[in-house]
């Protein structure tokens, strides 16, 4: 079987599937194009492909991106969305063998090893959306809550760079995906600002309750920074330090989880929920802590979304006016 041959099952697989495949075929043979660089032939394809790792793989992204002159992160996504499909189909029809590439691109997204992880935290770094800050979709906050889990639920690993660079940085995304606030705040919080007993936290002055996931993961957590400092801050980093007001590795851990690096889209999403809970602008401004730019945004956000149901309820009504029909 040649590589063309192998693409072409690939797609009417996904077909069959009722799958969009717009695009594949081009993605696809912008690959084989990568690999012709690489003195890749129909005899060598599969043997070639068989020793490939996420190396390779971001290696064929940046010769994408120069290729295509790419400057989108949604472009770039959907390029190597190609690529996964296809080489999990390849590996597991047979076409090529590559326990490596198949398990670096099964492995947990906090493991050094996560093809997802590494190939996110390039697009991040070098891409860049024309909606940077636009406001997290239900489904990529649910799967962000999902991965800060995984993360924070991997026990008895102590490592500095895990504890500063994925451990923290996930439990400080599940406070914002909480609370909302403003990511200059988080670094002033203090231990007392923390009550395990009664599962709370208070941030600028309101008294809130956590939940119980949260809760054991704080407490797994202050068992960490125990041996580490005495330090009054709440988040820390390894060396007892508190941790800077930038978002530095919190962005990057994001960035790694998502792509994006966006910390205000995460903010957003919350005051948006709590905007359609009834909570008051005021109330929400002074417990996040956020300027009236970003509660406007939301604001805008979901008055956007009231006129298009307003205006698709007076379409409906209109056509069925006794009218209509003859006019």
């Amino acid at each position: 079987m040649n590589y063309l041959e192998s693409i072409n099952k690939f797609i009417a697989a996904k077909q069959e599937a009722f799958v969009q495949v717009q695009g594949y075929e081009k993605d696809l043979l912008i690959f084989w194009r990568f690999l012709e660089t690489k003195k890749v032939n129909e005899d060598t394809w599969n043997h070639v492909l068989g020793g490939a790792n996420t190396d390779l793989v971001l290696e064929c992204l940046k010769f994408y991106v120069d290729f295509n002159k790419v400057n989108s992160m949604s472009t770039a996504n959907r390029f190597i969305s190609v690529l996964a499909e296809y080489f999990q189909f390849a590996i597991e029809h047979q076409h090529i063998s590559n326990k490596e590439l198949y398990e670096e691109m099964n492995a947990p997204i906090y493991s050094d090893r996560s093809f997802r992880a590494r190939i996110n935290s390039w697009i991040s770094k070098n891409l860049k959306d024309k909606e940077a800050t636009r406001i997290f979709s239900e489904s990529e906050i649910q799967k962000l809550i999902k991965d800060c889990n995984d993360t924070l639920d991997l026990l008895n690993n102590e490592e500095s760079d895990y504890f500063d660079k994925k451990f923290v940085p996930a439990l400080i995304l599940k406070i914002l995906v909480l609370t909302g606030m403003k990511y200059k705040k988080v670094p002033k919080l203090t231990l007392s600002d923390l009550n395990l007993r009664y599962g709370t936290i208070k941030i600028n002055n309101y008294i809130i309750h956590m939940p119980h996931r949260l809760i054991d993961q704080f407490e797994m957590y202050l068992s960490l920074r125990e041996d580490k400092t005495k330090s009054n801050f709440l988040f820390i980093k390894s060396n007892g330090d508190q941790i800077p007001e930038q978002t530095s590795n919190t962005a990057y851990f994001l960035g790694s989880l998502t792509t994006r690096t966006d910390i205000q889209g995460i903010i957003k999403y919350v005051i948006v929920q709590m905007l359609g809970k009834g909570i008051s602008v005021d109330i929400i401004s002074e417990f996040t802590g956020v300027g009236k730019t970003i509660i406007d945004d939301c604001l805008n956000f979901i008055n956007k979304d009231l006129f298009n149901d307003r205006n698709t309820l007076l379409d409906a009504r209109i056509r069925e006016l006794n009218t209509f029909k003859h006019l």
